[in-house]
């Protein structure tokens, strides 16, 4: 083995022995393990139309993780509270296939907490009266399912970005209800259902409570002290901004997250293109 080898085999060894001391080499040094710069995001890639058996659907790359999103529709009753309106469920599902942390049965506390938040960013999706077919007679029922294929940190980015692209790619039959029969009637020609709010999504992670750092990869989020989700609109309008973890954030570095996401924003809509 050579002299190259053997340090690339030393600092391997040094990195599963002492993972936590491993990272803080690196960030106390102004970097990240992976060379990235702290508010480097990760390169990403948007495959829209990838599950030929949904209505839409869409895969996403960030790093080295990635998720799928498929939609299925399927003609329901409304709510009788909201009788002009459709529905939009979503479930994200983080299994052992994606990563050895995770374990079989009940979804984790992870996949939980994403999916509660991943529900509500989605009612700025879509306007969901679009959704109606008759008017508390019937109405489309989306069904938004987001499986982690391999996890790699910041899954819940990859999630919204797939989410967005595959309500973007979403493509539904026009139908018409028969009052006379009770029946709803689909025609071959299908229809766009607009996005009514694009949405951006940026997370930052304060690491060993002290760097913040922009996309923070699986071993990054091992040190995680907090998280900080700041999601942003078409018009660069600041849409939610969620904190997770105990780990305290100073104002300046929250302007900071706030202002990288804005620069994140572009670069997420040209991968959507």
């Amino acid at each position: 083995m050579g002299e190259t080898g053997q340090v690339t085999f030393a600092m391997q060894t040094f990195e599963r022995i002492h993972p936590v001391e491993f990272q803080r080499r690196f960030l106390s040094q102004s970097t990240r393990h992976t060379g990235r710069e702290f508010m480097q995001f990760r390169s990403l890639q948007v495959i829209k139309g990838a599950i030929s058996t949904a209505q839409g659907s869409a895969t996403v790359r960030l790093g080295n993780t990635t998720v799928v999103c498929g939609i299925k529709a399927e003609v329901c009753e409304p709510d009788v509270k909201t009788p002009s309106s459709g529905y939009l469920t979503t479930n994200i599902e983080l299994s052992p296939m994606c990563s050895a942390r995770f374990r079989p049965g009940a979804p984790s506390d992870e996949a939980q907490v994403a999916s509660e938040h991943i529900h509500r960013l989605s009612a700025h999706l879509l306007d969901l009266t679009h959704l109606c077919i008759e008017k508390g007679r019937a109405a489309w029922s989306l069904s938004a399912d987001i499986v982690c294929l391999k996890h790699d940190g910041n899954v819940l980015d990859a999630a919204v970005i797939a989410l967005v692209a595959a309500l973007e790619d979403l493509r539904l039959p026009r139908a018409e209800f028969d009052s006379a029969t009770g029946m709803v009637s689909a025609e071959r020609t299908m229809g766009h259902v607009e996005v009514q709010r694009r949405l951006f999504p940026a997370t930052f992670t304060l690491v060993d409570d002290v760097y913040v750092v922009a996309d923070a990869d699986d071993a990054e989020e091992q040190m995680a002290a907090a998280s900080l989700l700041v999601v942003m609109d078409a018009d660069g309008k600041l849409a939610n901004i969620w904190k997770r973890g105990a780990g305290v954030m100073s104002k300046e570095n929250i302007e900071l997250c706030v202002q990288a996401a804005g620069v994140r924003m572009a670069e997420i809509a040209k991968a959507l293109q």
